[in-house]
């Protein structure tokens, strides 16, 4: 699990390292990640309702370091910036509670959790 995670973790960089570029492929590997974190169940989903993406977060987000959730959550605002540069925060949810957990926002220093 620790290795699946430092994996993860380096993919997630080399992939925010384009963020708001739309290099050929690029957003197709942003999608793969997404789904990579949805099927080893950090993330429960994500869904562009209004103006901003709500990212659902499940337990396994938790034991994360602050560094990993912050990569991992900069791959969703990496993703849809770059298709909509008004599309500028992500906002984090719990998906036991439904309750907002934090926020992500460049122009506010990356990740925000209450």
């Amino acid at each position: 699990m620790k290795l699946q995670r430092t994996i993860l973790t380096i993919f997630a960089v080399l992939i925010v390292m384009y963020a708001g570029t739309a290099y050929a492929g690029m957003q197709e590997k942003r999608n793969a990640f997404i789904g990579d974190l949805i099927n080893a169940g950090i993330f429960l989903k994500v869904e562009k309702l209004a103006k901003y993406p709500h990212l659902w977060v499940k337990p396994a987000f938790y034991n994360l370091s602050y560094d990993q959730k912050s990569q991992f959550v900069s791959v969703v605002y990496a993703y849809y910036v770059t298709t909509d540069k008004n599309c500028d925060t992500v906002l984090l949810f719990d998906s036991r509670s439904g309750k907002k957990i934090g926020v992500y926002k460049k122009t506010v220093g990356g990740l925000k959790m209450y």
